[in-house]
C-alpha cells in the first residue's frame, strides 16, 4: 500500500512528540513493505507565491528510505505561539499542484498529523479522489491556536466563547519571523550553538508564562477566532476517520466538535521496549523524577509548590529535573537534557515519576517510558496516558492541586512503591510499535489484515 503522511517535517528540522511518533510509524510501515512518504510545509517565497509540491531527497531512518515532498508556499506554521492574522492562516491555494501530486503518487491513505500549514484544497483534492483521510489528534490546535488551552495557570475558561483569544494570541509570531523559521537557511542554522541559545531563551520565557499580559491590545476579535475555529472544523469534517490517542483527547474534541467517525487507539513509539523488572527501593531518600519542561501547563510549578510544602515537613527526598530551574530549591538536582538511550540509567535512579500536568495532555510518552522500566507513576487526571495504567501501577490525582499532590507524596511509603512496581511487572501492558501499527491500520485505515 502507498501511505502518505502530512506532518511538520523530518528531524532535525522538526522535533517533538508529534514528529517522533509520525516518523516512527512511517519507519514501521516501511518495514512492513508499504511505500511511505511525508508531505510537509516548507519554504514561503517572498516574490514567487505559487504553491508547488517539490520532491526532496529521501530520508533514511533506521535503514528505511522515506520519501519526502516539500510544499512550497504552504500556509504559515504558527507552532504553539498563536495566530494574529487569521486571513493569512486560512487562505486557500494550490489545488492544481495538489491534484497533480496526488495523481502521481496515488496514495491509498492520507494520514494527517496536523492542520498547521495545510491548505484546505489539499484535503478537498484528496476527498475528490476518494482517498481515505485519517487525522490523528496529537494536540488541540484546531480548538486553540495556542495549542494548550492553558491560561494564567489553569485550563482556559473562555474556550467556547473566544473572549480571551484576542489577548492570548498577542504572543503570535509575525509573518516575517515565520517566513524565516520555514526557510531553508533556518534549517541549516537551527542547530548552531548561538541559535540554540536564542531558541532556548525564547522557549524558557514563553513556557514560564513570562509573556502573558492582559493589558495588551487584542490582535483579533471574538468573531475572528470563531471564524478560525469554524474553518478548522470544516477541515476536520473532511476526514474519514479521527484517531484519538486517549479518552482525554476524545472528550476535549467532543466538547467542541461533532465528529462521529472516530476511533481510540493508544500510542507508543519505537524506543519503547518491555524492560519491566523488580526494582530495589531504599528506605532512605525518595527519588522523584520529573521529565517535562519548566512549564506551567505541564505542572512543573505546581509540583515545585507541593515539594516546597513537603520540604517544610520532611527532607528525605529529592527532585531530579533536566533543565536549569528559574528558582532553585535545596531538594532539586539538575541533570542535562537526555536522549532515549539514557532512559535505562535514568529510571534505575528513579523511585517514582511525577507527571502533574494541569492542561489536557493528549497522551504523555514519559508515563509509558517509566512503566516500561517498572517505575511507578503519579499523574494528574488530565494526562491521557492514564488510560493505559494498570490497576495498582500508579496513582491518578484528579483535580490536582499542590496540596493534594503534597499529601500523595508525603504518604507514599517504600511498601507502596514495591507494590506498585510488582503490579507493573505482573500486569502492566507495554505496547510495542508493531502492535500499534497494526491497530492503526485496522482501526484507522480500515484495512482487514
Amino acid at each position: 500500500m502507498r501511505i502518505l503522511h502530512y506532518a511538520l517535517g523530518f528531524p532535525p528540522y522538526r522535533s517533538g512528540g508529534l514528529t517522533k511518533w509520525c516518523v516512527d510509524l512511517m519507519v514501521q510501515q516501511a518495514k512492513e513493505g508499504h511505500e511511505v512518504a511525508m508531505l510537509w510545509p516548507g519554504k514561503m517565497g517572498i516574490v514567487k507565491k505559487k504553491t508547488e509540491v517539490k520532491r526532496q531527497k529521501d530520508v533514511c531512518v533506521k535503514e528505511q528510505n522515506l520519501q519526502s515532498f516539500e510544499v512550497i508556499n504552504p500556509l504559515p506554521v504558527p507552532f504553539d505561539e498563536g495566530i494574529a492574522d487569521v486571513p493569512a492562516f486560512t487562505a486557500n491555494a494550490g489545488a492544481t499542484a495538489y491534484g497533480a501530486f496526488l495523481d502521481a503518487f496515488l496514495p491509498d491513505i492520507v494520514h494527517v498529523h496536523t492542520l498547521m500549514g495545510l491548505h484546505k484544497s489539499f484535503l478537498q483534492a484528496t476527498k475528490n479522489r476518494k482517498i481515505r483521510l485519517v487525522f490523528t489528534a496529537h494536540d488541540f490546535f484546531p480548538i486553540c491556536p495556542k495549542v494548550t488551552m492553558f491560561r494564567h495557570g489553569a485550563i482556559c475558561s473562555n474556550v467556547k466563547n473566544y473572549e480571551a483569544c484576542g489577548v492570548c494570541n498577542a504572543t503570535a509570531l509575525d509573518l516575517k519571523k515565520i517566513h524565516i523559521l520555514q526557510s531553508p537557511i533556518y534549517r541549516c542554522l537551527k542547530d548552531l550553538s548561538v541559535v540554540k541559545k536564542l531558541r532556548k531563551k525564547h522557549r524558557d520565557d514563553y513556557l514560564s508564562e513570562a509573556t502573558v499580559d492582559d493589558s495588551v491590545i487584542p490582535v483579533g476579535t471574538v468573531e475572528d477566532y470563531r471564524k478560525l475555529r469554524n474553518y478548522y472544523y470544516s477541515l476536520l469534517k473532511l476526514m474519514d476517520m479521527i484517531h484519538y490517542n486517549s479518552s482525554v483527547t476524545r472528550s476535549v474534541y467532543e466538547s467542541v466538535f461533532d465528529l462521529p467517525q472516530h476511533c481510540l487507539v493508544a500510542i507508543t513509539h519505537a524506543d519503547i521496549n518491555d524492560n519491566r523488572r523488580i526494582k530495589e527501593f531504599s528506605d532512605g531518600r525518595l527519588h522523584i523524577r520529573y521529565l517535562g519542561p519548566q512549564s506551567g501547563s505541564k505542572g512543573y510549578f505546581l509540583l515545585k509548590k507541593a515539594l516546597d510544602q513537603l520540604w517544610e515537613k520532611e527532607k528525605e527526598f529529592c527532585l531530579d529535573v533536566h533543565f536549569r530551574p528559574i528558582e532553585m530549591a535545596p531538594y532539586i538536582e539538575v541533570h542535562p537534557r537526555y536522549a532515549y538511550g539514557e532512559l535505562e540509567t535514568i529510571f534505575e535512579q528513579t523511585d517514582i515519576l511525577v507527571t502533574p500536568s494541569i492542561w489536557f495532555e493528549t497522551f504523555g510518552f514519559t508515563v509509558l517510558e517509566a512503566l516500561s522500566y517498572g517505575v511507578p507513576v503519579v499523574i494528574s487526571g488530565t494526562v491521557g496516558a492514564k488510560d493505559i495504567l494498570a490497576d495498582g501501577a500508579g496513582i491518578i490525582v484528579d483535580d490536582i492541586t499542590s496540596d493534594r499532590l503534597c499529601n500523595v507524596l508525603k504518604n507514599l511509603t517504600t511498601a507502596d512503591l514495591r507494590k506498585m512496581n510488582e503490579n507493573i511487572v505482573r500486569k502492566q501492558p507495554i505496547m510495542q510499535i508493531e502492535t500499534m501499527s497494526m491497530k492503526i491500520e485496522t482501526d484507522c485505515y480500515g484495512w482487514n489484515l
